[in-house]
């Protein structure tokens, strides 16, 4: 009793396996339990890829996979149902190869996500460094966007600007205040040498040589004044200068304060941009973990690695063998002599084909017979038709004889002269005068 399920699962007749040796019984419980164990692996199988591909919650995960299993058993048993034995190897093998292929295409789907779900550490070891090399490259290629090549410039230009506004109303850096202090020192200098000369001439340490205030001395007076008077010169033309230069200095500070915070904006947007697009990215790709994404990492480390590469090989090989294994075994059950279910199989085929065939014949013979019948009561109801038509037209045929009999010899007995034509001259025959009168003829259905 407790074999009952795993034989329903093979597909055999389990009356026809209560006769078989129990061998038989034994193989046919194989079967249906190589059936249950691809539907398990496929539910298992299926339960992993919707939680890796789609995050659904467990319950319904568990509960899609159930499915999804119970439609992989159905699958199964239907392929290992339809799997007869037939006279010859070939005609075994041509009838085996479709379904097959079709084993080996669900083995493949099956087994890949109980592939990825044993190398998950490797797997996801090789996606941190999958998503590294990817927000990388989405940096070099926002690094050469137009949009944000500008951000390194605008960045300098705030500094520049910021360092120019900290230094507040100074006016030494303006061109003309710089060209009229040069002046004003080289002006002041030369006075200072100058001044320096008349005390030398008055002191008799250099020039002449001589002390006192001798025509040397005057004329070096004379260059001292002369200098002075160009030192103030230069002097007032450096206040002008920067008078100048504190009233532009003004103006181009609220300027610059005005450039420099529509700077800083634009800047701030361009930096704002770039983040959320790295932002973006970097979330998009920590999502990235999907069965597609594993399945190309997983390729990726069969390709860095020949032993993980060999070792997935091997692995998925190993669970696509089991979803062909019913019908594979199927494919053996049927190979060398019948055994004896098979014997049974065929022979209570040929009896169903005679018992049915019998009943089909019956039925075409009942039914001819039906047909017979019917066409018979059919004629006998028109001879019966018309044959009371016939009894019909005889009695109206002899009512009107029998009323023009009276209706003419009641005219003879009042006027016998109406009925007699005078003889000719050698012919003394009566001759009646009316006709009979015309009695119309009955239609006989039966007459076209």
């Amino acid at each position: 009793m407790t074999s009952q399920p795993l034989i329903w699962l093979s597909g055999a007749d389990p009356e026809l396996l209560r006769a078989c040796p129990h061998g038989e019984r034994v193989k046919y419980a194989g079967l249906g339990g190589a059936v249950l164990t691809t539907s398990m692996l496929s539910a298992l199988s299926c339960g992993f890829a919707l939680n890796m591909a789609m995050d659904l919650p467990i319950p319904l995960c568990v509960l899609l996979a159930l499915a999804w299993g119970a439609a992989i058993m159905n699958l199964d048993r239907w392929l290992i149902s339809g799997t007869q034995r037939h006279a010859t190897l070939r005609q075994n093998m041509l009838l085996a190869a479709p379904r097959v292929l079709l084993g080996v295409l669900i083995g493949l789907v099956v087994s890949t996500p109980l592939t990825l779900r044993v190398f998950q550490d490797e797997i996801n070891a090789e996606l941190r460094v999958m998503q590294r090399e990817a927000q990388d490259s989405f940096a070099r290629l926002l690094a050469s966007d137009a949009r944000f090549t500008r951000i390194p410039a605008l960045s300098e230009t705030v500094q520049t600007m910021q360092a120019d506004l900290d230094r507040g109303p100074d006016v030494s850096g303006d061109p003309a205040v710089a060209q009229a202090r040069t002046a004003y020192q080289a002006a002041s200098k030369a006075h200072q040498e100058a001044a320096d000369a008349v005390l030398c001439e008055q002191d008799g340490r250099c020039g002449s040589r001589q002390r006192g205030t001798g025509p040397s001395y005057q004329a070096k007076v004379r260059e001292r004044n002369r200098l002075a008077q160009e030192k103030t010169e230069s002097r007032e033309v450096l206040a002008a200068a920067e008078k100048t230069a504190h009233g532009t200095r003004a103006g181009t500070l609220t300027r610059m304060r005005a450039d420099l915070a529509a700077t800083r904006e634009t800047l701030a947007a361009a930096v704002a941009a770039k983040e959320a697009a790295q932002q973006e990215f970097g979330a998009s790709e920590q999502e990235n973990s999907g069965l597609l994404a594993r399945m190309n990492a997983l390729g990726r480390l069969g390709d860095k690695d020949l032993t993980m590469g060999l070792a997935h090989l091997v692995l998925i090989l190993f669970l696509a063998a089991f979803e062909v294994l019913p019908v594979v075994f199927k494919i053996l059950l049927g190979a060398g002599v019948p055994s004896v279910y098979d014997r049974l199989r065929d022979r209570k085929d040929e009896l169903v084909h005679d018992r049915v065939a019998g009943e089909m014949g019956a039925e075409e013979d009942l039914a001819a017979y039906e047909r017979q019948a019917r066409q018979a009561a059919e004629r006998a109801s028109v001879d019966a038709y018309v044959q009371e038509v016939v009894e019909v037209q005889r009695q109206v045929a002899s009512t009107v004889m029998q009323r023009w009999r009276q209706q003419q010899l009641s005219a003879a007995r009042h006027d016998p002269s109406r009925f007699m034509v005078p003889p000719g001259d050698d012919d003394d025959t009566l001759v009646l005068g009316p006709a009979l009168p015309h009695v119309p003829a009955q239609h006989n259905p039966n007459l076209p």
